[in-house]
């Protein structure tokens, strides 16, 4: 039995294809409904079997003890990491809990970026996006200090990469930020479309000043064993 959290299309579940056993069931869960049908899609291409709640992750909480032989968690743990005593425990003693997540600082360039283009047009009182907070909840950095009360092994690689741009590929760095703009502009209210026209004119500034635009993209998959029954303090 597997759980993948925060499934959305079924990124994470897509990779299980030809790894895991072929009467495998999984049970994808996440909060926008309209996940389910491309979720459950990815599922049948994996040739596995799946099922699919729009009832959110705190779900879990209804979930019977030790459950699930494997927990998957793709990018959104920072949303909800006040569930891990749950993961821990739906867990069976020898199942797996993956998870994989942004550094601190991951896409720092871009949301530096929207923060000036919305700064120059009086649109930001703080000098901060809520997405850096949220981040922050669940990163690279803190990921095994939030894990280790809650599992017995847990092992980490991380992932480094940059995304380099020259000015003739601004109109990449621009889909970009749309496509990722649900995310980036998390809980401010503002307008994808108007925030995308903004940072095009500061990008085009930036590039014209730096003949490149650099956006980092680092993470980090943990991987996590052996589930606690009671938590772990540290002495």
């Amino acid at each position: 039995m597997i759980l993948d959290l925060g499934c959305g299309f079924g990124f994470f579940t897509e990779a299980l294809k030809g790894r895991v056993h072929p009467e495998a069931f999984v049970r994808g869960i996440d909060i926008i409904e309209a996940y389910g049908p491309l979720f459950l899609r990815t599922c049948e291409d994996a040739g596995l079997r799946g099922t699919f709640s729009a009832e959110g992750v705190h779900s879990i909480q209804k979930f019977e003890d030790r459950q699930f032989d494997l927990v998957l968690c793709s990018y959104a743990l920072y949303f909800f990491p006040e569930i891990i005593p749950d993961i821990s425990r739906v867990l069976r003693s020898d199942g797996l809990f993956i998870s994989i997540t942004h550094s601190n600082e991951n896409m720092g360039e871009l949301i530096d970026a929207a923060k000036e283009a919305l700064q120059e047009k009086n649109m930001l009182s703080e000098n901060t996006l809520p997405i850096e907070g949220i981040i922050r909840r669940f990163s690279s950095e803190n990921g095994l200090q939030l894990l280790s009360p809650w599992f017995g092994s847990i092992r980490s690689v991380d992932y480094l990469n940059n995304l380099v741009f020259s000015p003739d590929d601004l109109r990449y760095i621009v889909e970009y930020f749309r496509f990722k703009s649900p995310f980036f502009l998390s809980g401010t209210g503002f307008s994808s479309e108007a925030v995308t026209s903004l940072l095009r004119g500061h990008l085009e500034k930036i590039l014209l000043a730096r003949n490149q635009f650099t956006i980092s993209k680092d993470d980090t998959i943990f991987t996590t064993e052996k589930p606690l029954r009671e938590r772990k303090y540290e002495t």
